[in-house]
């Protein structure tokens, strides 16, 4: 009976030290599209900038800092409890414009095949913002991030950049996903890496 108490007990401590590690997260919404789909359960890397001690800006271990292309999700500047899920474009002290949805950053045009525009209209009524954005420099210790899928995405165009205190890790496969609308699994999304 100790035996299987002692098992019991190690057991929960390795999954325990899994999640701190890396933890699972719902994709809610669909402004990663195609990339990400809502219902793609993903499997977020915490260890990837540093763990976080709970209850401080403080991270511990080997990290390397965001790059262009990471995959993230953060807390929500705005919305206390909620987590987003964004692509990084720019770095701190990197210069982001966005010219007739072209994404610019330091002068170079990003070639961006994950990029997905679900409205055909450059330029609509209402829409410069979403399409144009002014030269701005990323601030010490922030990230500018995009949605994917552009049209639909609340993101640093809209809320401004994200602090890196917030990053919660970097997304690396996609473990699960539910087709709410069709009620069944899409199995073709499954072990998927994300990049």
């Amino acid at each position: 009976m100790a035996r299987t108490g002692l098992a019991l007990v190690l057991a929960l401590a390795v999954a325990a030290g899994a999640l701190w590690l890396a933890g699972p997260f719902q994709v809610p919404s669909g402004s990663m599209r195609d990339t990400l789909q809502p219902g793609d359960y993903v499997l977020v890397e915490r260890w990837a900038y540093g763990l976080r001690v709970p209850g401080t800006a403080l991270r511990l271990g080997p990290a390397r800092p965001p790059r262009r292309g990471d995959v993230v999700v953060f807390r929500a500047p705005d919305l206390p409890g909620e987590d987003l899920v964004k692509r990084c474009i720019a770095t701190a002290g990197q210069t982001v414009e966005i010219r007739d949805r072209r994404v610019v950053v330091d002068g170079d045009t990003l070639r961006e095949p994950y990029a997905r525009h679900s409205d055909p209209a450059l330029h609509g009524a209402g829409y410069d913002a979403r399409d144009n954005l002014a030269p701005l420099t990323v601030e010490a210790g922030r990230l500018f991030v995009l949605g994917d899928n552009r049209e639909e995405s609340e993101d640093s165009r809209f809320v401004g950049t994200v602090r890196e205190e917030d990053l919660l890790g970097r997304v690396r496969i996609v473990y699960w996903s539910w087709d709410a609308a069709r009620g069944r699994p899409r199995w073709e999304r499954l072990l998927r890496r994300v990049r």
